[in-house]
C-alpha cells in the first residue's frame, strides 16, 4: 500500500522534476544535514531537481521496511541503516561486521571497495539504485547498570539492531533483543534491556543517557546509512538529471563522513561529563576498553562475527568479502 505523511507544500523553485524522499532519523544530526541538502538541491542543480523529504519515524516507519518500499515503488529514494535490510541479503552487512573496522579510515577503504558490490546487489535483485553510503558514528555500549568491561556484558540482556551484532554478544555471553531504535528508551526503562548498542552521537541525540549510566565504547560497528532511489523512478530521469543527483549524492556523502569523525569523538565527552561542542551535556561513567577486552574482541570476531557471517552468505560471498573488503583493510582467510 502507498505511504500516506503529510509533506510540507514544495517550494516555489520551478524545477523541471519533483521528487519525494524518505530521509533519516528526524532525531539525530545526519537528518538537519539532509533537511539543508535538499533545501539546496535545486539550485545546486540548476532548477533541474527538487526533492521533498520527511524523516523516516515522522513518516511512521521504523526503518527495516525501507528496502522493500523502495523496490516497489511505494518510495522513490529513501535514506536508511544498510545493515536493517541484511535479512533480504547478508551482503548489506558486509560492511558493519561487529568490530571488524575500528577506524574510520579502515571503514573508508571497506566502504570504497565494496560499494560496487552492493551497488549491483541493489540494482539487479531490488530494483534499487544506490546513491551513496556513509557511516554513523561508531557503535558502542549503553547500559544502565554497571560494567566494568566486556567481561561484565556476560549473562546480560542487550539490544541490538542486527545479526552480526548478536554474534559479538553472543561471544560476549550476552542475550540479544532486537528493538527499534525509536523503542530502546522505554525498552530500558522497563528492564526489557540492561544495554543497548547504538552510535555514540546517536544515543547522546536521543537522550539515552537519561536511562542509562555507564557508556562502555567498544566499537562494534558505525551503522552504515545508505541512500537510493526506487530503478524506476531512477531510469526515469534524463540523463542530465541523473548526473546532477549522482553529484550531489556524492556531495552529501563526502559531508557525512567528515562529520562522523567530528561526533564520535565530541559525543563520548558530552555523554560523559566532557568539553562537549556539538551534543547534549551528560555525566555518565566511562568505562575503559582494556588491552585484556580488545584482545577478548578480536577473538570474538575470529570465532563468531566473521564464521557466522560467513555461514549465511555461503562461500562465493564470503571470497568477494576478502577479495573486496579483506584487500582493503589487509584482513585475510585463515588457512584451513
Amino acid at each position: 500500500m502507498p505511504l500516506t505523511v503529510t509533506l510540507a507544500p514544495l517550494s516555489a523553485q520551478a524545477a523541471e522534476t519533483k521528487l519525494k524522499a524518505l530521509g533519516y532519523t528526524s532525531n539525530l544530526y545526519l537528518w538537519p544535514m539532509e533537511e539543508a541538502f535538499y533545501a539546496e538541491l535545486p539550485a545546486a542543480t540548476g532548477d533541474l531537481v527538487e526533492i521533498e523529504a520527511v524523516p523516516h519515524d515522522l513518516a511512521g516507519l521504523k526503518g527495516p521496511e525501507v528496502l522493500s518500499m523502495l523496490q516497489d515503488g511505494t518510495l522513490q529514494i529513501a535514506a536508511q541503516n544498510i545493515s536493517y535490510m541484511a535479512g533480504e541479503d547478508p551482503r548489506f552487512e558486509a560492511l558493519d561486521l561487529a568490530g571488524v573496522t575500528l577506524t574510520a579510515e579502515d571503514a573508508r577503504k571497506a566502504t570504497e571497495a565494496y560499494k560496487p558490490v552492493l551497488s549491483a546487489v541493489m540494482e539487479e535483485k531490488f530494483n534499487t539504485h544506490l546513491l551513496g553510503l556513509a557511516p554513523m558514528p561508531s557503535q558502542i555500549f549503553w547500559c544502565r547498570t554497571e560494567i566494568g568491561g566486556l567481561n561484565d556484558l556476560s549473562g546480560k540482556k542487550i539490544r541490538v539492531f542486527n545479526s552480526t551484532l548478536s554474534d559479538f554478544v553472543a561471544g560476549a555471553g550476552g542475550t540479544t533483543v532486537t528493538i527499534p531504535f525509536v523503542e530502546v528508551i522505554p525498552a530500558l526503562q522497563r528492564g526489557v534491556a540492561d544495554c543497548a548498542v547504538t552510535g555514540t552521537a546517536s544515543g547522546n541525540s536521543a537522550n539515552w543517557f537519561e536511562v542509562t549510566d555507564f557508556l562502555y565504547p567498544m566499537n562494534v560497528g558505525w551503522s552504515m546509512v545508505f541512500w537510493a532511489a526506487n530503478k524506476e523512478t531512477w531510469d526515469g530521469l534524463s540523463p542530465e538529471t541523473q548526473a546532477a543527483l549522482s553529484e550531489q549524492y556524492a556531495k552529501l556523502e563526502g559531508m557525512a563522513w567528515e562529520e562522523q569523525v567530528k561526533r564520535d569523538v565530541d559525543a563520548i565527552a558530552c555523554s560523559t561529563g566532557g568539553e562537549c561542542s556539538y551534543g547534549k551535556a551528560a555525566n555518565m561513567t566511562l568505562v575503559a576498553v582494556s588491552d585484556a577486552d580488545m584482545a577478548k574482541h578480536a577473538e570474538i570476531i575470529k570465532d563468531y562475527v566473521l564464521p557466522n557471517w560467513s555461514e549465511r552468505c555461503g562461500a562465493d560471498c564470503t571470497a568477494e568479502w576478502y577479495a573486496t573488503v579483506g584487500a582493503a583493510i589487509g584482513l585475510a582467510p585463515e588457512a584451513n
